[in-house]
């Protein structure tokens, strides 16, 4: 339940239009700044505008963890790419993988509470208390 790692153009083009919507249904700002250290989510963030890529996870808004490894002194609210590393890590805002060849995504009420976040638009929907 990971985002792919050899993606086609398309398949690519729409992770990058899901992110789009997730970063921003969640910012308040109209410019994102990540951080991640997975090389194929980089090549789909920077086709984004008005999203940014720091080196350092220190100077981010958001971090996007694909790698289950992250360092554990970066205490910024996270979108994951794995169910198991969702229900695990207390960073991890959102979740987002493909089921069945379809996007799911799924946001936990009380992380985003607890980093004084809260889901704006049509993704609303996908906020769970469950988490």
């Amino acid at each position: 339940m990971t985002i792919v790692t050899s993606l086609s153009a398309s398949d690519s083009h729409w992770e990058g239009v899901i992110l789009e919507k997730i970063l921003f249904s969640i910012s308040k700002e109209k410019n994102v700044v990540i951080y991640t250290e997975d090389e194929n989510i980089v090549s789909i963030i920077k086709k984004i505008k008005h999203i940014s890529i720091s080196k350092d996870c220190k100077d981010a808004d958001y971090v996007l963890n694909n790698l289950n490894k992250l360092n554990s002194s970066c205490k910024k609210p996270e979108i994951v790419f794995d169910y198991s590393i969702y229900r695990k890590d207390s960073n991890a805002i959102c979740v987002f993988f493909w089921q069945k060849g379809r996007p799911t995504i799924r946001f936990s009420a009380k992380r985003l509470q607890n980093f004084g976040l809260k889901v704006n638009g049509e993704l609303s929907k996908f906020v769970s208390s469950k988490n």
